[in-house]
């Protein structure tokens, strides 16, 4: 892994920090993300000092804003010429309904949005990359449909975790696509469950019913295993190759939200 660059977005806590932690080990250069620059810097700190790596660098960007997410994109180009790894691990699960500051239902801005749109962004440091791989990190716990007239939940927004689901649903479709579009710039995109894991947004809103974030080692396989150099297109759990909803599939729902996401962003692919 030495000489590879990793971008992990939301990696101040919980899975992203776990993961950060692995691949620093590893030798890599492994950049970091989160929103508060105080817990940024702690975290590059604590990272460097355990695995003994001082290529361990800290960004700072607020997810909740699109032109928070092309700040990140252009201070990441200033330092850097490629990206090998990108994983867009930062996600947030609302209880209340709120708006992000360009108006969107915040769980979609930032679970959605912000990963779609950082893509795009990077999508040349990334086609330069060494052996490059995309992960969007999804969730087991997907939405079943996709209702386009409610994608922001000005109905029906309950407890918050309809909307969460519906995002993770969100993420598997546009990674489908992507894995398509991508492949002839030899870029595998892949998708996956991070594994039922006590993090704060788990504690939050289901309680104490996972592992450890010590055991939560999915993403960091999927980032770095040499068993899915090839693999693309595809939606794991527990490290294997799994299916996701199957509205997920449908072609042409896929292509409305591209279309909508695309509209949304303002992403050029």
């Amino acid at each position: 892994m030495n000489g590879r660059i990793f971008l992990i977005t939301g990696s101040t806590d919980g899975i992203g920090k776990h993961t950060a932690h692995l691949i620093a080990k590893l030798g890599a250069t492994v950049l970091i993300h989160g929103r508060s620059p105080e817990r940024v810097q702690m975290t590059q700190v604590e990272i460097q000092q355990q695995s003994g790596n001082a290529n361990v660098h800290g960004y700072v960007a607020d997810f909740a804003s699109l032109e928070g997410v092309r700040q990140l994109s252009r201070d990441i180009h200033q330092t850097y010429s490629r990206l090998d790894v990108l994983i867009n691990n930062a996600g947030v699960l609302e209880t209340t309904r709120v708006e992000s500051a360009d108006g969107h239902e915040l769980t979609f801005a930032v679970n959605v949005l912000a990963p779609f749109l950082l893509t795009s962004e990077l999508l040349n440091l990334l086609k330069k990359g060494n052996r490059p791989r995309l992960i969007n990190v999804a969730s087991i716990s997907q939405a079943c449909r996709m209702d386009f007239d409610n994608l922001q939940f000005h109905k029906n927004y309950g407890s918050g975790i309809p909307a969460y689901e519906l995002s993770k649903l969100c993420n598997i479709m546009f990674t489908y696509t992507m894995a398509e579009k991508f492949q002839p710039f030899g870029l595998t995109v892949n998708t996956l469950d991070p594994g039922t894991v006590n993090t704060k947004l788990l504690l939050k809103s289901w309680g104490a019913i996972g592992v450890s974030v010590e055991d939560a080692d999915y993403e960091y396989n999927l980032a770095t295993g040499a068993a899915y150099e090839n693999v693309t297109g595809k939606f794991f759990v527990y490290n294997n190759e799994s299916m996701s909803s199957n509205v997920s599939y449908d072609k042409k729902k896929q292509q409305k939200l591209w279309d909508i996401l695309v509209e949304m962003t303002g992403a050029t692919f």
